[in-house]
């Protein structure tokens, strides 16, 4: 537990500091969707769980017995020869209760 809690700590310190970008909003009752960049990485996956730690603490600032449940993914790597493109991704997900697995 405390090992998760530091990777998701340092997780959110380097979206932080480094270059990245993330919007969140609410699309359906419990329905819900994080987007992102990151500058620092060429893979869409690693800004994925950067997007999943968000995720974590988005249901827990609802309710702390809550955990996300992803139900939608989809990333791009970063393509170097094409400046606007960024490594990105986004994830949709609901909040359900932490039944201990």
């Amino acid at each position: 537990m405390k090992k998760t809690a530091a990777i998701i700590v340092l997780t959110i310190l380097a979206l932080t500091v480094g270059g990245c970008s993330w919007t969140d909003r609410q699309i359906g009752p419990n329905d819900y969707e994080i987007s992102g960049y990151f500058d620092f990485t060429m893979k869409g996956e690693v800004v994925v769980k950067g997007l999943e730690d968000q995720a974590r603490l988005y249901c827990k600032g609802i309710q702390e017995n809550l955990v996300p449940h992803v139900y939608y993914i989809t990333d791009k790597n970063r393509i170097f020869n094409y400046d606007a493109q960024r490594a990105s991704a986004v994830i949709r997900f609901h909040c359900i209760p932490d039944n201990g697995s």
